[in-house]
């Protein structure tokens, strides 16, 4: 769940929010049907990410990376935040829409050049242990339009692999560009390349004036029939001088669970206003919030107007300051406890999964320059 939510929400469990019935609401009452039930499917999101493989590009993802960058405009794509729908994220897109006249015309030269150097395609990189990080091993072994890393045993919440070093997988970059069009494609598989755990594509493209990015692509636990998870991520973004929109979708198989958000950010050279549309649906139930978040460039204090529905009724709105929200239930009373906790797992959980398919697109950012 990005920032602004996170602070609202987990505020409604503090002492400090204001509670307050309200019977202006109108149109019909939503309410869910079962606030457990709602809080453990949002919990099952990031079960797709659970393969060892997975769990160590992750944590190496960092280490992997080509250089020279490509070119400065791909790293202000990287400053605006593109492949990252989780904590914190509101608040650097609107930081950066404060900026974006100096970073659009960069985009007029992206993939002005090859992603990845014709010295380095087919290159096999493995760990050094000496210098501890990756290392070009081999010239030939890797795919003919890339580079290769292997993928190693890592230990919870380490950065680099477990001594004595232990293949478990590797990951593939490829470079998919094309004419004026940026694209890499990565590939992580097990040992064997049997199992294809992540694949996973950007594309970009700008000019002067505007751009457009793109990360489409599947991560699953390679598990096979009912245990199977895979989750379906598509992530856009598109800027002008004056504003940029972002479009997330993801989609787990097993529990079928979607999420979906657009969210624009436009600056008027005094206040940043955020336009926000996120649904969470599960078998059953569809919880949306929308609304707006208009944010101070001088002293970053926000005005927050967020309605929550549920299956098309009005379930609560949360209205005021982000130091001081006001969250009141449709049709009168206070949220109970259930339903608190239900709405507080369902956007952490949301913030989770986000915050863990951004880890998996470091490598692509940092090959890009950003």
């Amino acid at each position: 769940m990005p920032s602004h939510y996170r602070a609202v929400l987990c505020s409604a469990l503090g002492l400090t929010l204001v509670l307050a019935g309200c019977n202006s609401m109108n149109g019909p009452v939503g309410s869910l049907s079962d606030p457990a039930m709602t809080a453990a499917h949002a919990a099952a999101l990031d079960s797709a990410l659970s393969s060892p493989v997975v769990a160590s590009f992750q944590a190496l993802g960092g280490a992997i990376h080509l250089a020279p960058p490509v070119n400065g405009a791909v790293r202000a794509l990287g400053a605006l935040s593109l492949a990252q729908p989780g904590r914190d994220r509101y608040g650097a897109l609107a930081r950066q829409a404060q900026a974006l006249k100096q970073v659009v015309p960069g985009f007029a030269s992206l993939a002005a050049t090859a992603i990845i150097n014709d010295t380095l395609l087919g290159s096999v990189f493995t760990w050094n242990t000496t210098s501890n990080q990756y290392t070009r091993y081999s010239t030939t072994g890797g795919p003919s339009n890339g580079v290769r890393f292997f993928l190693y045993a890592t230990a919870p919440g380490a950065s680099t692999p477990s001594l004595p070093l232990v293949q478990v997988g590797y990951a593939d970059l490829l470079d998919l560009s094309n004419g004026s069009t940026a694209a890499l494609e990565i590939l992580v598989k097990n040992v064997p390349g049997s199992v294809t755990y992540l694949d996973y594509t950007f594309t970009g493209s700008g000019n002067s004036s505007s751009f457009t990015a793109s990360v489409t692509g599947t991560v699953t636990n390679g598990l096979a029939g009912n245990a199977n998870k895979t989750l379906t991520f598509n992530i856009s973004i598109s800027g002008s001088t004056s504003s940029v929109s972002l479009h997330l979708s993801l989609s787990l198989n097993n529990p079928a669970i979607t999420v979906q958000e657009v969210l624009t950010v436009a600056d008027n050279g005094s206040t940043t206003t955020l336009t926000i549309d996120f649904t969470i649906t599960r078998p059953g139930e569809s919880v949306r919030l929308a609304g707006s978040v208009v944010i101070s460039d001088s002293d970053g204090s926000a005005t927050i107007n967020i309605t929550i529905t549920v299956n098309g009724g009005t379930f609560a709105s949360i209205r005021g300051t982000s130091e001081h929200p006001v969250i009141a239930r449709a049709g009168g009373g206070q949220l109970t406890a259930d339903e608190f906790m239900a709405m507080t797992y369902l956007f952490i959980a949301a913030a989770d999964v986000s915050e863990n398919v951004t880890a998996l697109f470091e490598p692509a950012q940092r090959s890009l320059g950003f």
